[in-house]
């Protein structure tokens, strides 16, 4: 079995940024983790491999691109997902100008080809989720109990992987209900708040941009999305402003004037919402020798 510090060579030097964690389950394992985390991809992105030695999920949680599995080809948009494993030829690009943001899980063991097969997620599945939403969230959990390196994060995360198979399984979309007038004006307002976020602070403002109103735009993400349109571009801007707090010279009063809020009270109380600290908290607890 590989080790952990091989796994570290598979890792793409594509990307803009990454949160990684490694293991090294031991060889009686019926299911362990080697690694997992998350990549956001540069415009460059692209992985082209013959073989891998592990197990490996994939969940694309923004941008668009490319796949290549199996020999078959796929479009790759937020909520897609797909699993590859040894002997499984694979090759995923990002586009330059809506770069993959995905989270990714290896893993091995002597009882995982069962488990797939018992629950027919076996290497080459590709499907897409339309309500992504507990997908993120899950894997967000899988990233923190990785990092953590707690004496049961190992087997934490190889429950959480287990999990994230059969959340993926069980929420696979019937891709012929997505061929419709109304998803693709959904996927059109979803990738421009995608590229826009930074422009825009209010529903109205959001659905204007659109060219939709309010009311018909919350009722295409509560169709396909499971986040309000205000709550998504919320998250996408406090996701942008955790980055920016992690800028050595940032302050949270820069930071929220960088994001358009003329309050830096206001702007910590809509942080603390989504990232369920507030912003001086989350700059020393990644950092704690910069000054709140």
């Amino acid at each position: 079995m590989k080790d952990a510090r091989s796994a570290s060579s598979y890792i793409s030097r594509q990307v803009e940024s990454s949160r990684l964690f490694f293991f090294e389950p031991g060889e009686e394992e019926d299911f362990g983790v080697v690694f997992g985390g998350f990549e956001r991809c540069g415009p460059d992105y692209r992985i082209d491999r013959r073989n891998f030695p592990w197990f490996c999920l994939e969940f694309v949680s923004r941008g668009a691109g490319a796949l290549v599995l199996g020999g078959a080809s796929h479009q790759l948009r937020p909520g897609s997902f797909y699993l590859y494993g040894p002997g499984l030829p694979h090759r995923i690009e990002s586009s330059a100008d809506h770069p993959l943001g995905k989270y990714f899980i290896g893993f091995t063991g002597s009882g995982v080809a069962d488990f797939l097969a018992r629950y027919e997620i076996e290497p080459g599945f590709v499907s897409r989720c339309l309500k992504g939403e507990p997908i993120r969230r899950t894997f967000d959990m899988l990233i923190d109990r990785g990092v953590r390196k707690s004496r049961l994060a190992r087997p934490l995360c190889a429950l959480i992987t287990r999990e994230l198979l059969l959340l993926c399984r069980d929420d696979a979309a019937d891709l012929g209900n997505t061929d419709s007038v109304a998803f693709a004006t959904y996927n059109r307002a979803r990738e421009l708040i995608e590229r826009d976020f930074l422009d825009l602070q209010t529903l109205s403002a959001t659905a204007a941009a659109c060219g939709l109103d309010a009311p018909y735009l919350c009722r295409l993400f509560a169709r396909y999305h499971d986040e309000s349109p205000y709550q998504f571009l919320t998250r996408l801007r406090m996701d942008h402003a955790s980055r920016l707090l992690l800028e050595e010279n940032a302050t949270v009063k820069s930071v929220a004037a960088a994001l358009g809020f003329k309050d830096a009270f206001h702007f910590s109380r809509v942080f603390k919402s989504v990232h369920h600290v507030p912003p001086s908290r989350f700059r020393q607890s990644m950092h704690p020798q910069w000054p709140g």
